[in-house]
């Protein structure tokens, strides 16, 4: 199951690299809430071949107003473009991300990155893979970390609670960046790229694809409270190596 949904997945890359100059944008009751015709084309698509893969299997995809909830049974959760503000502008730091959960429990994860065909993978017991390699998160401090952090772009009453957060931590670590792909970054910290990522506020299918990676690769994801994650929530979201959690939520408090 695991190789027939990466290669739906890769083939929905050659939809999102094919993309012209005529994206078809248009927003979702907000000027920075967009969406272009190649995400529908994706997610339809990927809805359809992931049908064929998995008979039977019920959807929790971002675009339309068809199913936003976690089902019992196989339920694929998908974002098709994870990035689309980056998509648009040609910015190169986008994913396509697919979750496979049964009965409310994910059971594999599949991110690629289309720009740099770069596939993060996993399915539960077996471990974490970038391109057929494993990988594991870092033990690093926060002082030793690189982090990455979303800004809630759709909630800007969190704005300042996000960039004064950021700036403690800031100050502490070695750098931080801000990739505007959640399931880009949270696949980062899988891999040992980035040390510890987090948003104050974050949907479900923008995490779900990387959130067994992360788990397969030695990492923990929660929500700020340091409370599981639900797929059925929107809600807060914090990730990295146990270590670097636990001065993440000192920092919290201070």
């Amino acid at each position: 199951m695991l190789n027939s949904i990466i290669d739906i997945v890769k083939k929905a890359g050659e939809i999102y690299r094919s993309a012209g100059s005529d994206l078809g944008i248009t927003d979702k009751g907000s000027a920075v809430n967009l969406v272009t015709k190649y995400d529908k084309m994706i997610q339809d698509f990927l809805f359809s071949e992931l049908e064929k893969a998995v008979p039977g299997c019920s959807f929790f995809g971002e675009e339309g107003d068809g199913n936003k909830v976690l089902t019992d049974g196989l339920c694929f959760i998908i974002d098709p473009i994870d990035g689309t503000t980056n998509f648009i502008k040609g910015y190169q730091h986008s994913a396509i991300s697919v979750a496979l959960a049964k009965d409310k429990k994910i059971i594999i994860g599949v991110v690629y990155d289309p720009d740099l065909d770069n596939l993060f993978y996993a399915q539960e017991g077996k471990g974490a893979y970038l391109n057929g390699k494993p990988i594991h998160v870092s033990d690093c401090s926060i002082e030793k970390s690189l982090v990455l952090f979303g800004t809630c772009p759709y909630e800007h009453e969190l704005a300042h609670k996000t960039f004064e957060l950021t700036e403690k931590i800031f100050y502490k670590a070695i750098e931080v960046r801000r990739g505007g792909s959640a399931a880009l970054d949270i696949c980062y910290v899988a891999s040992g790229k980035a040390d510890l990522y987090y948003e104050m506020i974050l949907r479900p299918w923008d995490w779900a694809g990387a959130y067994l990676i992360l788990k397969e690769a030695g990492g923990a994801a929660s929500t700020f409270d340091a409370s599981p994650l639900d797929a059925n929530k929107i809600d807060s979201f914090v990730c990295g190596n146990k270590k670097v959690l636990a001065e993440f939520y000192a920092l919290l408090q201070s």
